[in-house]
């Protein structure tokens, strides 16, 4: 085999890996294409509710009613199938902080979500700043929901302190998906799990690929962001003994787990 014949070969076969590669890339963008259209269902008190759990039925099975974002789009309904399953028809506490104001998914939506997962017994709650949608929720589709609002922001350190104070280690769950802006999350994250999540509660922040985005204040490797917050986070979980760190985070988290797009925390 001569010089040309070998360089025909090799081109030949450098041409077939990259199409092959411009298929699969293909394939993946129309997935998430497909993903992210899904048909939004504006929630109204016709088409919500089943207050009882249906133990068979996923939480992401349940989320194809719903269209959320948090299953087919995110995918975090794995992640809190994992942690929260448990939970299914008890006296379960949960709080969401942001109720959809504004989305195009529509409001209340992952409210109707969690009921059904959850069942009757579940005490839900939800943290919005915009007071003015969640009450014209809470008289519409909410009503049957039978949900706990609650209205501040978390910008407001003191407010926050103040919620906090008056809702003491009542929850056993909380979920960060409100503005997604770098102080937003780390505020609610060190004021909330040490003092309102009760003992072995788990805490989760959406969307926090926003610390790279700059209409969140995020950027890469920018100090202030929450990313960074959690890299300090490690080595203050990672040097000393368990008993002494630097930090009220770094004493009370049992662990925490970071994935594509979400990170999830479990207090001692």
């Amino acid at each position: 085999m001569n010089n040309y014949q070998r360089l025909y070969r090799h081109c030949t076969f450098r041409f077939i890996i990259i199409i092959l590669q411009l298929i699969i890339i293909f394939i993946l963008i129309r997935r998430d294409l497909r993903e992210s259209s899904f048909p939004r269902t504006p929630l109204s008190e016709n088409n919500i509710i089943q207050t009882k759990p249906t133990s068979e039925i996923s939480l992401t099975q349940l989320d194809t009613k719903y269209h959320t974002s948090k299953g087919q789009v995110h995918r975090y309904t794995r992640f809190y199938e994992h942690y929260l399953s448990k939970y299914r028809n008890t006296k379960f506490s949960l709080l969401e902080i942001g109720l959809g104001c504004g989305m195009s998914w529509g409001v209340g939506v992952s409210a109707a979500l969690w009921r059904e997962y959850f069942g009757p017994t579940a005490d839900i709650h939800f943290l919005e700043y915009d007071k003015q949608c969640g009450e014209k929720w809470l008289q519409g589709p909410g009503q049957k929901l039978n949900v706990t609002m609650h209205y501040g922001s978390q910008d407001d350190r003191s407010f926050l302190k103040s919620f906090a104070k008056s809702n003491a280690n009542t929850f056993d769950a909380i979920i960060d998906d409100g503005g997604h802006r770098m102080t937003q999350q780390i505020n609610s994250l060190s004021i909330l799990l040490p003092a309102a999540l009760r003992s072995g509660g788990t805490y989760a922040i959406e969307d926090i690929y926003t610390s790279y985005l700059s209409e969140f204040d995020g950027e890469y490797l920018k100090e202030s962001t929450l990313i960074e917050f959690l890299k300090h986070l490690i080595d203050d979980i990672q040097s000393g003994s368990p008993t002494h760190k630097n930090s009220t985070l770094g004493l009370l988290l049992h662990s925490f787990e970071i994935s594509d797009k979400i990170c999830l925390f479990t207090k001692k």
